[in-house]
């Protein structure tokens, strides 16, 4: 149970991120879709740093780094994709 903690802030940020999404798309045109594909973006855009970063870092740190930025997100992303399903079926 205590190694489970670590994920306590990225599943917060998803709600958060989540609420977020949810007050645009109440007062703007802005959609759960953009929402899934900005947090996509991210994760795309953190492999690509690694795979740049990875080629040019002997060390290999930043890389790993990189790795454990893209799960942050990821688990992040899976919450938000859970609360939008929540949504959607409970509709």
């Amino acid at each position: 149970m205590e190694s489970l903690y670590i994920y306590i802030w990225p599943v917060l940020i998803g709600v958060a991120y989540f609420a977020i999404i949810t007050l645009l798309k109440k007062y703007t045109r802005f959609g759960y879709r953009f929402g899934f594909f900005l947090a996509l973006a991210l994760i795309l855009l953190f492999l690509v740093f690694f795979w740049v970063i990875a080629s040019q870092d002997t060390s290999g740190w930043i890389g790993l780094a990189m790795i454990i930025m893209s799960i942050f997100t990821g688990v992040i992303l899976a919450t938000y994709l859970l609360m939008w399903l929540t949504v959607y079926f409970a509709n």
